[in-house]
């Protein structure tokens, strides 16, 4: 068979492992079938570049100041202001589904980020639309349920541990 016919049925192959759609032990004995046993080595999907890496870990992770900087130190309007709090969201989403599935580590802080850039845009536009304080206090506390709904779901100690303390918080908050 020509190595163009085999490089396609083993991307075929992976494809289908990836996706779930054969058994893992069947996909890996068909590619060790077509492989003939030799280490996929470079039939492994390439990984991507150290600095892009990098530089979107620290795009993400900026995204957090420069939130702050565009609610309380420039003259937007609200809507305005609003809308670059929506971005950088989508921004921090995409990251992390970007990092979760190439399984980079960083996925947990870029969550992070996301959740807490979610947390200040809703306290915002809450804040914009119905200025009071108990409202206020209620969207931090569906935030920090959501959180812990996000912990529960993908068992993470840490995120579930920072929700039950901010429930608590508001929880003492509204009492007061």
């Amino acid at each position: 068979m020509s190595d163009d016919r085999i490089r396609t049925i083993i991307n075929e192959i992976e494809f289908w492992k990836s996706h779930k759609l054969l058994p893992e032990r069947y996909c890996d004995y068909l590619l060790a079938l077509y492989t003939n046993g030799e280490d996929k080595g470079e039939l492994e999907k390439p990984q991507p570049k150290k600095w892009i890496t990098f530089m979107q870990i620290g795009l993400t992770v900026l995204l957090l100041p420069f939130s702050f900087l565009v609610i309380y130190f420039t003259r937007f309007p609200s809507f305005l202001q609003l809308g670059f709090l929506i971005l950088f969201l989508f921004y921090a989403a995409i990251t992390y589904i970007y990092f979760k599935n190439r399984e980079i580590s960083s996925h947990h802080l870029s969550l992070i980020i996301f959740l807490s850039l979610l947390l200040l845009t809703s306290v915002y536009a809450g804040n914009i639309w119905i200025p009071d304080t108990y409202v206020i206090f209620s969207i931090i506390m569906l935030n920090f349920v959501f959180w812990f709904y996000i912990s529960s779901r993908k068992h993470l100690l840490y995120l579930k541990i920072s929700s039950i303390i901010g429930i608590v918080f508001s929880i003492v908050i509204i009492i007061l």
